[in-house]
């Protein structure tokens, strides 16, 4: 705007001096008066500019710095010869025929020829092999399969070399038979349906190995800019960029661990630390009016779908998301409707229902069935969009008391969302005769960590919750107490060859419904005298089959809420310019009973009860986790 004023002003004063003889001071006496009157004008324009954008948008900003201490206690995962025989093995350097390889030099058979199996291998766990083969074959399980009418016709082609090997080992038939069983299916990374099937048998014979685990500093940035703007009384719009990035890490995939938080998607974008992009964490509009003396509002947008009721008190705000807390942090689009009754109903100050749609997965935008192999079962899954429908009831609210329920179902739930991850290897599956079982599992190790896109293959069923939430103040303690339910209604098994191998291929690992409860409470105390702080506590407990969608939680551990087991959180928040800038420190206890928590694939496994195939994604009992934070508002 200066530089236009200065041009119009100059080229009059041109003009002006063209037309009259004037000496050289009179002309800089004039150039100065010009530029004051120029400079006077442009802080006039200027502020009146950015009044006027004050008055359309609102901007504010939040800034966490935060430090997180982080101790993994008991950490299942593969014990090192089964996690040093899939190396191997993936790589093709585990078993061969016999015929020789730089690897494979060993004649342990006295039979004139290597042994098949990798040296420094058996040199390494050749006696802990042996061991584990011969416990393997005394269970049930691997005497079923044994009896087999398949196995019986391979025993009998195979009597000859089972008998070498019996001998040279000092082993029994069985056992020497699974040795021989086990040195030709992994000559190859492609294994038939029944090998595969004895490699998980293998695996959940075997008990993981433990250790413990620390991340002792781990650093993150979050920042929020809010944009609010407001038309009239009747018609508004809200947003909030985020940012979340851990401190020199600028990446957005991370290695698979089996949970979502590794994964980059839509529902926990901005709420997973990454890389230093702005996320669109909210952007709805809400038009308001009357019906007679009820009144209500729509919204259309990308949702305030986490930070809702519940997640107060140890944010020590009010972040404005609308479902529960409880069960929904999740990331989506939507619309919504609501109507207010307090006008109706004196004695239910505040009382509302809020209906609220969203989309979770979009079946046809950038899908090509990726994880599909040539005339596999997923080359045309019958997948389609994923809905989920609820509402919201505020039954009271006269500021001082709250009294909210919320019921969430989600329609035709897949076995995944869209989103990117570096998976540690990738299996498919093969249907040769197309009779709806793969034949063929495929195993390929990602030595490069490649990123992948993963995508749905199949519709697996409903899930439906219910929450209930109370909150008050009561002498100056501010507190909550919820309780939550969830239910899965499974329809159909996955058909990605990974869940099918790994046994997730099942709600809940089952093919009926199953329920799931949680308890979720805390408080904080009246501001301590001297500091102005305030001591908070929470505690939650989620049952063996509870599944929440709370995975756009922003812990770096993962959501507390979602936990099958028990958390206990212990905080302090001290202003420091009053609500403006306050520091927080705090310690969180997980201690988990199940496997499996936030996710509703695969059954939930007792923890001590896991085995080595529960475990090919490391899985822990406890974890202990100091933070400290400071937060902006403004």
């Amino acid at each position: 705007m200066r530089k236009v004023l200065s041009f119009i002003l100059l080229t009059f004063f041109a003009a002006s001096a063209y037309a009259a003889d004037v000496t050289l001071e009179e002309l800089k006496g004039q150039i100065s008066d010009l530029q004051n009157q120029i400079n006077t004008m442009s802080r006039r324009v200027d502020k009146n500019e950015v009044h006027r954008i004050k008055d359309k948008v609102d901007i504010g900003i939040e800034l966490r710095t935060k430090m997180d201490s982080i101790s993994y206690e008991d950490v299942r995962a593969l014990p090192a010869m089964a996690n040093d025989m899939m190396g191997l093995w993936l790589r093709g350097y585990f078993a061969n025929d016999g015929t020789g390889a730089d690897w494979d030099t060993n004649d342990m058979l006295n039979s004139g020829n290597p042994d098949g199996f990798n040296d420094a291998f058996m040199q390494t766990y050749g006696q802990d092999l042996m061991a584990f083969i011969q416990d393997v074959v005394t269970t049930p399980e691997a005497q079923a399969a044994f009896s087999s009418p398949s196995m019986m016709t391979w025993f009998g082609n195979n009597s000859a070399t089972i008998s070498t090997v019996a001998t040279a080992y000092g082993i029994d038939q069985y056992s020497a038979a699974l040795m021989v069983y086990m040195g030709e299916m992994m000559q190859s990374t492609t294994l038939t349906a029944e090998q595969a099937g004895m490699m998980k048998l293998m695996f959940n014979s075997m008990e993981p190995r433990k250790y413990n685990t620390n991340n002792d500093t781990m650093f993150t940035n979050k920042l929020r800019i809010r944009l609010n703007s407001t038309v009239n009384e009747n018609l508004s719009f809200t947003g909030r960029l985020v940012m979340y990035k851990t401190w020199s890490d600028s990446t957005d995939v991370q290695w698979m661990d089996g949970t979502y938080k590794t994964m980059y998607m839509d529902g926990n974008a901005g709420a997973v630390p990454t890389d230093d992009k702005l996320h669109v964490e909210r952007a709805y509009f809400v038009y308001k009016n009357d019906m007679g003396p009820i009144p209500y509002h729509f919204s259309f947008g990308r949702r305030p779908s986490n930070y809702g009721p519940g997640e107060e008190l140890r944010n020590n705000s009010t972040q404005g998301g609308s479902p529960l807390a409880h069960i929904i942090q999740w990331q989506f689009d939507g619309a919504s409707l609501q109507f207010d009754f307090e006008n109706l109903v004196e004695f239910l100050p505040g009382s509302f229902i809020k209906v609220c749609y969203g989309k979770g997965y979009e079946s046809g935008w950038g899908s090509s069935n990726a994880m599909a192999s040539n005339n596999g079962l997923i080359a045309t899954p019958d997948v389609d969009d994923v809905e989920f429908l609820g509402f919201i009831v505020k039954f009271y609210d006269d500021e001082q008391y709250k009294f909210w329920y919320n019921y969430a179902k989600g329609f035709g739930v897949t076995d995944g969302f869209t989103g990117s991850v570096v998976m540690p290897f990738a299996i498919t599956g093969m249907d040769y005769d197309l009779d709806g079982q793969y034949d063929e599992y495929q195993f390929d190790m990602n030595s490069f960590g490649a990123s992948s896109r993963m995508e749905a293959t199949t519709k697996m069923g409903d899930m439906e919750w219910h929450s209930f939430l109370a909150q008050g103040q009561t002498f100056g303690w501010d507190w909550f107490a919820s309780y939550s339910m969830s239910k899965t209604d499974p329809k159909n098994s996955s058909a990605n060859a990974m869940y099918q191998f790994m046994d997730m291929d099942q709600m809940m690992g089952s093919d009926s419904s199953k329920s799931g409860s949680s308890i979720w409470v805390g408080f904080t105390t009246p501001e301590l005298p001297y500091t102005g702080g305030k001591f908070g506590f929470e505690y939650n407990h989620g049952s063996k089959y509870w599944i929440s969608m709370t995975g756009a939680e922003d812990d770096v551990v993962g959501s507390k809420l979602a936990v099958r087991g028990d958390v206990y959180e212990m905080y302090y928040h001290q202003p420091i310019v009053g609500d403006r800038l306050f520091a927080t420190i705090g310690y969180q206890l997980f201690d988990y009973d199940y496997t499996g928590s936030g996710s509703y694939l695969g059954a939930p496994v007792k923890i001590e009860d896991a085995t080595a195939m529960n475990t090919m994604m490391a899985v822990t009992d406890k974890v202990q986790k100091f933070y400290a934070s400071f937060t902006y508002r403004y």
